[in-house]
C-alpha cells in the first residue's frame, strides 16, 4: 500500500527548477529517519547514501526533484504579473487555473491566471492557442503597489496549486509535480524497505533543474562517478481517448527504451526483465524518442555510466492535476529493490560485457 501521506506532503512542495531547497530539505529528513547521511552538490542535489563500504558495483538512483512552474517576469501598474515559463507548458493547459508565488521570505500567496473572455471572441482567435507571452498572474489586487507590498518580486518562483485526489479507483491517484516528484517518493520507500539489508554501495540522487536541462544529473553523477545508475521518471500514459503512446496506467513499471537523448542498454535491458520475472514485477515497455530523462546526462559522464530509465506512466504531465496509478508505483519499488540486492560485481561484469552473444 502507498503511503499516501508521505506521497502528498512530497508533491505539494513548491519546489520548480533552481528553487529546490524545500524539497531538499524534507527528502534530508525522510533519508535521515532511515538512518542514512546525505551529501549534497553544489547545485543542491541531495544523495542520500547507503552501505558505501560495502563491495560491489557503486549503484545510483536518480530521480528529480524540480516541477515545471513559473517566474515572475515584471509587475505591471495594474498589478498584473507577467511571467516567463520554467520547464514545458502547453498554454492550454495553463489558463484560467490556480498557482502560487512564493517570496524570497517563504511568503506564500495565490494567484490566477488570467485570461480573454471566451464569450465574444473571433473563430481565429478561438481556434489558436494563447501564446505563453500572453499569460499572466491575476492576484486580485488593485495596482502594483500593493504587489509590492506583498513582498513579490521580479524572481520570485511561481508554481502550481493543485489539490492531492485519491480518484474514483482508490488507485488511481491526482496531484501536481508527480513529475518527478513520484520518483522521489519511489526512491524513500525502497530506502526504507532495504532499510536492514546489505547490499552494494547505493547512492540515491535527487537531482536539480531536470526540467530546463538535465542539469544536476551532470553535477550529481560527477559526484558519486557510478559504475551503473537508473533515472527513475514519468513517461506519457497512451490510454486516453487523445494520447497514443504504448504504455498503460496500472499494467507495471516502464522500461524505457529510448528518448530524445538516451538509448537503453540491451543487455541492462534483458538483465532487467529477468529480474521482472524472476520476481513477477510486471512490466512494459516504452519506445518514445521525444522528451527526455536524467539519463542523457549520466550515462555520457567518465568512460560511460552502464544506465537506462525507469518510468511511471502518467496522465496529464506538465499540468496542475496529473494522474498516476498505485500499481505502477510499487512494481517500480520492488524492481529497484530486487535489482538492489542483486547487483554483485558478478551480475556488474556479466551486464557491462558488451561481447555480442
Amino acid at each position: 500500500m502507498m503511503d499516501l501521506e508521505r506521497l502528498e506532503k512530497i508533491c505539494s512542495v513548491c519546489g520548480i527548477s533552481s528553487f529546490e531547497q524545500e524539497m531538499g530539505e524534507v527528502l534530508v529528513k525522510e533519508y535521515e529517519s532511515l538512518g542514512l547521511c546525505c551529501i549534497k552538490d553544489r547545485l543542491g542535489s541531495v544523495i542520500a547514501v547507503k552501505c558505501k563500504e560495502q563491495q560491489g558495483p557503486d549503484i545510483m538512483i536518480a530521480a528529480h526533484m524540480d516541477e515545471v512552474g513559473f517566474m515572475v517576469e515584471s509587475i505591471d501598474e495594474n498589478g498584473f504579473i507577467k511571467v516567463r515559463p520554467v520547464g514545458s507548458w502547453w498554454s492550454h493547459m495553463v489558463l484560467g487555473q490556480w498557482y502560487t508565488i512564493v517570496t524570497r521570505e517563504q511568503k506564500k500567496y495565490p494567484a490566477l491566471m488570467g485570461s480573454m473572455a471566451t464569450h465574444g471572441l473571433p473563430e481565429e482567435i478561438r481556434s489558436k492557442t494563447v501564446s505563453l507571452e500572453e499569460v499572466y498572474l491575476d492576484l486580485g489586487v488593485d495596482n502594483r503597489e500593493e504587489v509590492l507590498s506583498l513582498g513579490i518580486a521580479v524572481g520570485d518562483m511561481v508554481a502550481p496549486w493543485t489539490h492531492f485526489e485519491v480518484m474514483n479507483n482508490p488507485k488511481y491517484i491526482s496531484c501536481k509535480a508527480f513529475d518527478d516528484r513520484i520518483g522521489s517518493y519511489i526512491m524513500v520507500e525502497a530506502a526504507r524497505r532495504l532499510k536492514d539489508t546489505v547490499h552494494a554501495p547505493l547512492y540515491l540522487a535527487n537531482t536539480v533543474q531536470e526540467e530546463p536541462g538535465l542539469r544536476g544529473a551532470r553535477t550529481a553523477v560527477e559526484t558519486v562517478h557510478p559504475d551503473i545508475a537508473f533515472a527513475i521518471d514519468t513517461t506519457l500514459a497512451g490510454d486516453t481517448p487523445v494520447n497514443h503512446n504504448i504504455c498503460s496506467l496500472g499494467k507495471g513499471v516502464v522500461l524505457s527504451m529510448i528518448d530524445s537523448n538516451s538509448i537503453a542498454p540491451r543487455k541492462l535491458v534483458r538483465y532487467v526483465e529477468s529480474v521482472c520475472e524472476k520476481h513477477d514485477i510486471p512490466c512494459q515497455y516504452a519506445v518514445f524518442n521525444k522528451g527526455g530523462t536524467d539519463s542523457g546526462n549520466i550515462h555520457k559522464a567518465f568512460e560511460g555510466v552502464i544506465n537506462m530509465t525507469l518510468s511511471i506512466p502518467i496522465r496529464y504531465m506538465h499540468t496542475n492535476h496529473s494522474m498516476i496509478h498505485e500499481d505502477d508505483v510499487e512494481a517500480c519499488i520492488r524492481l529497484i529493490c530486487e535489482m538492489v540486492k542483486d547487483m554483485g560485481e558478478e551480475t556488474f561484469r556479466d551486464i557491462a560485457d558488451y561481447t555480442i552473444q
